[in-house]
Formats: structure tokens, sequence, C-alpha cells
């Protein structure tokens, strides 16, 4: 997907895209990996039950007040969302990587609803799978879908969690990680 359409898309779930961003030291798939760290890693949910009627009302509520207390946004509201595109030596459409997008959040946005019917924030309506990052990668924000709810899960300073940095450690070099990934991991890993 091209700059312009992303544009267009996240504008309909009210994200502005303000481009993609490379090189950030802080690695897509290991701040998709905040459903695994555990409560005494630091990690914080917030659930709505699957079948309550107002659960998109709700979880973006949630979404948003969790969001706001962890510290994911800058102060303009900035934060980086992690855009699946093809990985460049892709065989095929399946062969994804995370690429973190930098989005700013405005006043009419829908992350659960919206986000997830465009195909931004998870998918189909509803069911949220985005991973989202502070500009400086001292929070990372995860949405998902347990057996029976959706939900928010966040997790501070993630840099000091020891089986995320042994997660990027073992991937480092592997051939199913691109060489951005293997940038941004060494980045991480020496940074903290």
């Amino acid at each position: 997907m091209d700059a312009e359409a992303l544009k267009q898309v996240m504008k309909d779930c009210g994200l502005k895209f303000l481009g993609f961003r490379s090189g950030t030291g802080i690695p897509p798939y290991i701040a998709g990996m905040v459903t695994s760290c555990g409560a005494d890693e630091g990690r914080r949910d917030r659930t709505v039950a699957f079948d309550d009627p107002a659960r998109v009302v709700k979880a973006n509520a949630d979404w948003f007040e969790l969001a706001t207390e962890v510290g994911l946004f800058s102060v303009d509201r900035r934060f980086l969302l992690s855009i699946s595109v093809p990985n460049i030596d892709a065989v095929d459409d399946t062969d994804v990587e995370g690429v973190w997008g930098l989005v700013e959040l405005t006043n009419d946005w829908d992350i659960m609803g919206a986000g997830c019917v465009a195909g931004i924030t998870g998918g189909p309506y509803g069911c949220p799978a985005f991973v989202m990052s502070a500009l400086d990668g001292s929070v990372f924000v995860q949405g998902t879908v347990w057996q029976d709810s959706i939900g928010t899960a966040a997790l501070l300073n993630p840099h000091r969690v020891q089986s995320l940095r042994d997660v990027a450690r073992l991937n480092l070099g592997k051939p199913y990680r691109s060489a951005a990934e293997n940038e941004d991991t060494l980045a991480w890993l020496a940074s903290y």
C-alpha cells in the first residue's frame, strides 16, 4: 500500500498518516509481543466481553484511556503504528513485515471500529490487531482478540523486559528478518 492510499484509509478512521519511519531503533515485531508479557513484567490490560453490544465503544474508550495513562501519545498526539508491508524479497502476499508509520490522532478517531474495518488496526469490525509504540519506544500498546473478549494491552519500559530482550537476541540475523529489522533490533538492544 502506498503512502497516498494510506493517507485516505487512515483519515477514514481518525488517523493522520505522516509517512513511513525507518531506522527508529524500535523493532515492530518486538512491540507486537506485549500480550506475551505478564503483569509482573509491567503489562496492563483493558478488556471488553466479546458479546457486549457496546464492545466497540467501550474498547475505544479503554484504548484511549490506557494509551493516555501510559504515555503513548506525544504532545501533538503522535505515535508509531505498525503497518504490514510486503517484504522486499517476498515470494507471495503472505510474506510481510511490520514497518512503522508515523500517525497523529485526530478528534474523530475510531480505532476499534472504522480502523478495523479499514484493515489498519485489525479486522473485521470490532476485532483489533494492532501494534503501536511511543515515538521514543518507551511504551508499546497492542490490540488483540481473546477467546471471549477484545482489548488493549500496554507495556511500559519494554526495553527492561528480559523476555523481550531474549527474543530480540534470538531473532538477530535470521533469514526471515529483513536488514531493516536487524538494524532496529541491534539499535534497540544497544540503546538500553
